[in-house]
């Protein structure tokens, strides 16, 4: 996978939401909520996925002439492998995820919990693509927005952080789950 414009980004970002409900749907009750050692549970990533996707999509809804005087032009403008590089290379330095982005755990599980968390996520996701779809392709690459563990990030490399993100979380539950499960492209 190596998307650039704004279409095939959000194209990634729809068949990946796709392919995280399909998995999830498809996951035992007990599997969707149990944790495996030292990691999350699908439910909690899931709710980490849509704190994210929040957060971006808020970003991204921000007027553009705002986003400029808070964060001026992006320093970088990099294509989605290296984006993808930076963000793996933040993570093997240490880098985790902030408080506000990990969800407390889930104490009741139950049919009706998980059909919640996956509408959630479902919502986040449609209106993260939404507002990226505000964006002509041509602007994406003209306003900063901060991230957490790369820095300021041009809006089209939030943008990918957002696909990858997607995919990193799917494909390690996979990976756990599965441990034959394919890398993430």
């Amino acid at each position: 996978m190596n998307p650039h414009h704004r279409d095939e980004i959000l194209s990634g970002l729809a068949d990946a939401q796709a392919e995280w409900v399909t998995f999830a749907a498809g996951l035992p009750l007990d599997t969707f909520f149990a944790a495996p050692a030292g990691g999350w549970p699908p439910v909690t990533h899931l709710r980490h996925l849509t704190l994210t996707h929040r957060r971006v999509t808020q970003g991204l809804l921000v007027p553009r002439p705002a986003l400029r005087a808070l964060f001026g032009r992006p320093g970088t403008a990099r294509p989605y492998p290296e984006l993808i590089t930076a963000y793996r290379a933040a993570l093997a330095a240490g880098g985790r995820a902030p408080a506000r982005y990990v969800p407390a755990p889930d104490t009741t599980p139950s049919e009706a919990v998980r059909a919640g968390v996956m509408d959630a996520y479902t919502r986040g996701a449609e209106a993260l693509r939404a507002a990226l779809d505000r964006w002509p392709d041509d602007r994406l690459d003209r306003s900063a927005l901060p991230h957490d563990l790369l820095g300021r990030v041009s809006a089209r490399e939030l943008a990918f952080f957002a696909l990858y993100h997607d995919l990193h979380h799917l494909r390690g539950v996979q990976n756990v789950l599965n441990p034959q499960a394919l890398e993430i492209p």
